[in-house]
């Protein structure tokens, strides 16, 4: 995240950018300001109002963080990964907090196909298309193709011709993982001492 390695927006740059995307229909804005700045989301998200969603929530790993998200008004869209989050359990409650108060569900979904199966079940348990109107879904050919995001995988995760992921009814997940993939990848020595 930027704010990693350099310090995050104010809501004066954040507020500049949002109306750059504004012109030209951008459908939402994605962590512009830093994740505790809940009176700035609020500002942001009241500024842009109709205009263009502001999203987050994609490294917040706390509930109260999500809630009280909630409560000030600061997001249009929730984006907490199952993965790195509070996990399906945890979440699936979340989500129909998110829906019931009128936002978005639609987790961020960038690791690998493991994360990617959790976070669809999760949504289409959860909340359906109905608080998850689009999925995101890590693609960003030629280094992050399926095949190469699924490696743990038999089968990579794929939409159909029409752009639709169809989720599988076996048990668990529905994935398998390729087992010899993974032995053949095994590192058995840690880098460090």
């Amino acid at each position: 995240m930027p704010w990693d390695t350099q310090a995050p927006w104010d809501l004066a740059k954040a507020s500049e950018v949002s109306e750059e995307l504004i012109r030209h229909h951008v459908l939402w804005m994605e962590e512009p300001l830093y994740r505790g700045d809940y009176p700035g989301m609020r500002a942001l998200n009241d500024l842009t109002s109709e205009r263009l969603k502001i999203a987050g929530g994609e490294m917040t790993r706390e509930p109260y963080e999500f809630r009280e998200m909630l409560r000030q008004q600061c997001l249009e869209v929730y984006q907490p990964d199952a993965v790195c989050s509070i996990g399906l359990l945890g979440l699936s409650r979340l989500a129909k907090e998110v829906t019931t108060a009128g936002k978005w569900f639609t987790p961020h979904t960038w690791g690998n196909g493991i994360g990617l199966a959790a976070n669809l079940h999760l949504t289409a348990g959860a909340v359906g298309p109905a608080g998850c109107p689009y999925l995101e879904y890590p693609f960003d050919p030629p280094e992050w193709t399926p095949e190469v995001r699924d490696f743990p995988l038999t089968t990579a995760i794929k939409p159909d011709a029409e752009g639709w992921l169809t989720l599988s009814d076996e048990p668990g997940l529905g994935i398998t993982l390729d087992e010899a993939h993974l032995a053949a990848t095994r590192a058995n020595q840690a880098t460090w001492q």
